[in-house]
C-alpha cells in the first residue's frame, strides 16, 4: 500500500511537471511553443520574425508588447517583449545626405538616394521578452544583424542571423508533494535543479522585398548549446524548426489598400503549421482586419497611428483547439515609435 502511494505521488509530480510543459512547448497536436506564445500581430513588425529584416525600416524604431497568456494560469501569467531596430547606412551616404550636393540639386540627390548604391545598408537590433505561464519562467535576450543588398531598382535582398540566449524556469517549489522531505523523485529533481535550463540559440534568415511585397525563409533554432542540462532539458529546449514568411500590400485606391500575409510553420519534431491575416488599411492611419492559426485560434486586428510617428496595435485571440479549456480569449497590446519619421508612415509594414 505505501508503494502505491509513492507511486502515485511521482506520478502527481510527473504530471504537475509534465502537462503545463506539454502546453508550453510542444503537444500531441503539433503546436510548439512558438505557435501558443508567439505574438499575433507579427506582421506589423515584420523585423521581430525574421532577423534578414533587421534595420528594415529607414529610422530608428522600438516596440514594446504585452500579450496576456492563457489566463486558465491567472493573472501572474503574461508575455512582454521590447526591443530596438536600427539601419546602419554607409557613411559616405549618410555625408551626402547633408551636403550641400542635396540642396543644390534635389532631383539628382534623390536619384542617388534611390539608388542601388545609396540603399546599401546593414541592421542591427536588441530584443528583450519575458514569459510567464503558470510554472514556466522564461527569460529571453536576442541580438539581430543584417545586410540588406540591393537587387534592382525596387527589390532588395537581405541576409540575416540572430543569437538569442534562454533561460528557463519552472517553479518545482509550488508542486503539492505529500512528503517533499522524503521524496525521491522530488528530492532528485530539486537537488539537480532540473528545473532550471539555459541555452543559446542561433537563427538564420533570408528575405527579398520591395515596398509592395516580402518573402522570407528563416531556420530557427538551426544552432542550440545547452547549459545545466538535466532530465527535463528535453522539454524546456525550442526545437528546430523552419519558416516561411509572405505578405503583399493592394493599393485598392488612393485611400485604401488590402495586406494580406501567410506565415507557413515545420517543427522537426511534430510537423507543420500555418497562420495567415488580412488586413483593410486606411491610408498610414489605421486599420482592422482578422486572422487565423490552423487548429488553434481566430483573432481580430486593430491598429492606429497616433500623431508623434506612436502606432498602436491591439488583437484578441479566441482560442478554438485544445487551448481553449485553458484559455477563453487573449489580449495583446503593442506600441511602436519611429523616430525621425517625418511623414508618420510606416514604408514597410505591408
Amino acid at each position: 500500500m505505501k508503494e502505491m502511494l509513492l507511486s502515485s505521488d511521482k506520478s502527481n509530480i510527473i504530471k504537475a511537471i509534465i502537462i503545463p510543459l506539454m502546453v508550453c512547448f510542444g503537444t500531441t497536436q503539433s503546436v510548439q511553443s512558438q505557435d501558443v506564445l508567439s505574438r499575433t500581430q507579427i506582421f506589423q513588425a515584420i523585423e521581430w520574425q525574421s532577423p534578414a529584416m533587421a534595420g528594415i525600416q529607414n529610422t530608428l524604431s522600438a516596440d514594446i508588447m504585452y500579450r496576456q497568456a492563457l489566463n486558465g494560469y491567472g493573472n501572474q501569467s503574461g508575455y512582454i517583449q521590447a526591443g530596438l531596430f536600427y539601419p546602419i547606412k554607409k557613411g559616405s551616404v549618410q555625408n551626402l545626405n547633408n551636403s550641400s550636393f542635396a540642396l543644390s540639386n534635389p532631383e539628382k540627390a534623390e536619384e542617388f538616394y534611390n539608388s542601388k548604391l545609396a540603399r546599401r545598408k546593414q541592421g542591427v537590433g536588441l530584443q528583450l521578452n519575458s514569459i510567464q505561464l503558470g510554472p514556466l519562467d522564461r527569460t529571453e535576450i536576442k541580438g539581430f544583424y543584417a545586410y540588406h543588398l540591393p537587387v534592382s531598382k525596387k527589390f532588395n535582398l537581405s541576409f540575416g542571423s540572430a543569437l538569442k540566449f534562454q533561460q528557463n524556469s519552472i517553479g518545482l517549489n509550488n508542486l503539492n508533494v505529500r512528503d517533499k522531505a522524503n521524496d525521491e523523485l522530488y528530492q532528485r529533481l530539486i537537488n539537480t535543479n532540473a528545473g532550471r535550463q539555459s541555452n543559446i540559440q542561433m537563427d538564420l534568415s533570408l528575405a527579398y522585398y520591395s515596398n509592395k511585397l516580402y518573402l522570407s525563409f528563416v531556420a530557427n533554432s538551426l544552432f542550440t548549446h545547452g547549459f545545466q542540462e538535466n532530465e527535463m532539458s528535453s522539454y524546456m529546449n525550442d526545437g528546430l524548426n523552419f519558416s516561411l514568411i509572405a505578405g503583399y500590400k493592394w493599393n485598392l485606391n488612393s485611400e485604401l489598400s488590402l495586406l494580406p500575409n501567410v506565415e507557413i510553420n515545420y517543427f522537426a519534431t511534430t510537423g507543420g503549421q500555418y497562420k495567415s491575416s488580412l488586413r483593410l488599411k486606411y491610408k498610414d492611419l489605421m486599420y482592422i482586419g482578422t486572422g487565423m492559426h490552423h487548429q488553434l485560434k481566430w483573432a481580430g486586428l486593430f491598429g492606429v497611428n497616433i500623431p508623434g510617428n506612436f502606432f498602436l496595435h491591439y488583437s484578441y485571440d479566441y482560442y478554438t483547439g485544445f487551448i481553449q479549456e485553458f484559455s477563453n480569449g487573449v489580449h495583446e497590446v503593442s506600441l511602436s515609435f519611429l523616430f525621425n519619421n517625418k511623414n508618420s508612415s510606416t514604408p514597410y509594414t505591408w
